[in-house]
């Protein structure tokens, strides 16, 4: 069995809002407080926890700015994750037209 290896592959998408919510929980951080040091709209800021808006580039850095996790980071979350919700729709696309 050595040299075998498993790729981690989930089944699930996280969008990057999820990891920002932990991110302010756990420096007791509000959405207003976090959204006024990023220089964003509170609304923004929800929208992006609640995986409905987009972590831009520009957001991604002001992230980084406040919190240390590089930008790169959280762009890749955002890729992962608007990937993660297109292939999902192809899914579901493809099994309507099989069970047409």
């Amino acid at each position: 069995m050595a040299g075998k290896t498993y790729p981690y592959k989930p089944d699930y998408i996280v969008p990057p809002g999820w990891v920002l919510e932990e991110y302010l929980e756990v420096r007791g951080i509000s959405i207003a407080e976090f959204a006024q040091l990023c220089g964003r709209s509170p609304e923004l800021i929800a929208g992006i926890i609640a995986g409905e808006m987009p972590v831009d580039a520009a957001t991604a850095a002001e992230f980084e700015r406040a919190l240390g996790l590089a930008a790169h980071i959280w762009r890749g979350i955002e890729e992962r994750y608007r990937q993660g919700l297109a292939q999902g729709q192809r899914v579901a696309e493809l099994e309507r037209e099989t069970a047409a």
